[in-house]
C-alpha cells in the first residue's frame, strides 16, 4: 500500500514535469530507480503511463504549457500524381502533341486563434503566373521544384447570429462560391479579397444560404478605376423527398473593368479593343463589363430510384447558364451533364462518372475563371467532358479524363475552315491525408 500510494505521487510529479519538458520526466524517474525507490520496470511502466497522459491531454486541447492555438492546429493535404496527354490543332502547323507526368502537392494548416477566430494557411507546388494550376511537371534533369503560398487567411465565425451560421473570411482563400462541377471557375482559384457566408435551416428538409465576396481582379489601388468584383449567390439546399434532392443557386458576378487594362495571368479571349488618349493610342482594354447571371441547379436522385434498384446509389443532372447582361454580342453560354455511381468518391470501390457538354461564348464570362484544363481555361469554347473516379481506399483513388474542345470561332467564313480542335487526356492517382 505504501508502495503504491508512492507510485502515484511519483506519477503526478512526473505528469507535471511533463508539462514542461519531456527530458525532465526522464531525469526525474532515473533518479528514482538510481534511488532504489522505483525498480527498473516500474520507472519504465510510470514513464509509459505518463506520456500516454500528456499525449490525450494534448490531444483534448488540456495541456496547461502548451498555447491554446498550437493545440488546435488541424493539417490536411494531399498528392496527386498526373499522366497528361495533349493535342491541339494549330492555326500555322498541322498541330502539337505532348505527355507529361505532372505532380501536385499540397498542405494545409487552421487554427483557431481565440473564441470565434481562426487562421489558416496553405502551400503548394505550382508557379506565381498560373492562377489556375498548382501542378509542376517532372524532368528537366531532376531539378528543384517551386512551393507557392496557395491561400492565407483570417475567419471569424461569430456566435451571437445564431441560429444562423455566419462565417467571414478575408485574404486570400478557398472558392466560397457553389458549382455542380468546377467547370465555370477553376478548382486551383483561390479568390483575395473578403468573403461573406451565411447559412439557415428553415427546416430538417431545407436549408437556405447566401454567399457574398469582395474580390480583387487587379491591383488593389490601381491609378484609375479599381479592379474589382463583386458576387452575390443565393441558393437553397432541399430534400424535395426521402431521395431526391435539389440545389440551386442564381449568382450575379459583377466586374466593371469596361475601359480597364486586361487583368494578368488571364488567356485574353474575352472582346479587347484599343482605347484612344487624345488622338494617341494607349493601352488595350476591356470593351465590356462583366456583369454575368448565373442560374445553376443540381437535381440528384438516391437509390432506389422511385421504387427501382439501378445497381448504383445517386444519380444526378446539373446545369449552369450564363447571361452577360454588359455585353451586346456573344455573351451567353451554357454547362449542361450528369453524374452516375456514388454521391462522392470516399472509400473502397466508390465510383462516379460525370459527363458535361459546355458552350461558353467570348464574353460570356470573365476569362480569369474557366476551368484551364477545358481549352486552356479560355471563352469561346465548346466541347464534351467526361470523367471517372474509382475508390482505392478511404484516402486514395484514381480519376481518368478526357476533355474532346473547339473553338466556336472557325479560321475562315468556310464551313469546312478549322474550328482548331484540342483533346486531353489525364490519368491521376490521388491520395488525400
Amino acid at each position: 500500500m505504501k508502495k503504491a500510494t508512492l507510485l502515484l505521487g511519483v506519477m503526478g510529479m512526473v505528469l507535471l514535469a511533463s508539462r514542461s519538458y519531456a527530458g525532465e520526466m526522464e531525469i526525474l524517474v532515473q533518479k528514482l530507480v538510481d534511488k532504489g525507490v522505483l525498480t527498473q520496470g516500474e520507472g519504465a511502466q510510470v514513464l509509459a503511463e505518463t506520456k500516454e497522459e500528456a499525449r490525450k491531454e494534448v490531444a483534448q486541447g488540456k495541456a496547461a504549457n502548451i498555447p491554446q492555438w498550437v493545440q488546435d492546429i488541424k493539417f490536411k493535404g494531399d498528392f496527386r500524381n498526373r499522366y497528361q496527354w495533349d493535342k491541339a490543332k494549330s492555326a500555322t502547323t498541322t498541330g502539337t502533341e505532348e505527355n507529361r507526368d505532372r505532380i501536385r502537392v499540397r498542405l494545409g494548416a487552421e487554427t483557431r486563434v481565440i473564441e470565434d477566430f481562426k487562421v489558416g494557411l496553405g502551400i503548394a507546388t505550382g508557379t506565381t503566373t498560373d492562377p489556375k494550376s498548382t501542378n509542376v511537371t517532372l524532368g528537366n534533369g531532376f531539378s528543384f521544384k517551386n512551393i507557392i503560398l496557395d491561400y492565407g487567411y483570417g475567419q471569424y465565425l461569430p456566435q451571437w447570429t445564431a441560429p444562423v451560421d455566419t462565417t467571414f473570411t478575408a485574404g486570400k482563400f478557398k472558392n466560397p462560391f457553389w458549382e455542380p462541377i468546377n467547370a465555370l471557375v477553376d478548382p486551383d482559384i483561390n479568390p483575395e479579397g473578403a468573403a461573406l457566408q451565411l447559412s439557415y435551416n428553415v427546416n430538417p428538409s431545407a436549408n437556405v444560404f447566401l454567399n457574398y465576396g469582395f474580390l480583387y481582379l487587379g491591383d488593389t489601388f490601381p491609378k484609375s478605376k479599381n479592379q474589382l468584383q463583386n458576387v452575390i449567390q443565393p441558393g437553397v439546399s432541399w430534400s424535395v423527398l426521402d431521395n431526391v434532392k435539389l440545389k440551386s443557386t442564381v449568382d450575379f458576378w459583377l466586374a466593371e473593368v469596361k475601359g480597364q487594362t486586361q487583368i494578368a495571368n488571364t488567356p485574353g479571349t474575352n472582346t479587347l479593343a484599343r482605347n484612344s488618349d487624345q488622338g494617341r493610342t494607349s493601352d488595350i482594354v476591356y470593351q465590356n463589363d462583366y456583369n454575368s447571371v448565373v442560374p445553376k441547379l443540381e437535381l440528384g436522385f438516391t437509390e432506389p430510384f422511385f421504387g427501382y434498384n439501378l445497381g448504383f446509389p445517386y444519380f444526378a443532372v446539373f446545369g449552369e447558364y450564363m447571361d452577360n447582361m454588359s455585353a451586346s454580342a456573344k455573351g451567353t453560354g451554357w454547362i449542361a451533364g450528369f453524374k452516375i455511381g456514388n454521391e462522392k468518391v470516399a472509400d473502397k470501390y466508390q465510383w462516379q462518372l460525370v459527363y458535361d457538354h459546355r458552350i461558353i461564348e467570348r464574353d460570356a464570362f470573365l476569362d480569369a475563371y474557366p476551368d484551364s484544363d477545358f481549352y486552356g481555361g479560355k471563352t469561346n469554347v465548346g466541347g464534351n467532358h467526361v470523367s471517372l473516379n474509382f475508390g482505392l481506399s478511404k484516402n486514395s483513388w484514381l480519376a481518368l479524363s478526357y476533355f474532346n474542345t473547339y473553338n466556336l470561332t472557325r479560321l475562315t467564313a468556310d464551313s469546312e475552315s478549322s474550328r482548331l480542335p484540342a483533346q486531353v487526356i489525364q490519368a491521376d492517382w490521388n491520395i488525400k491525408f
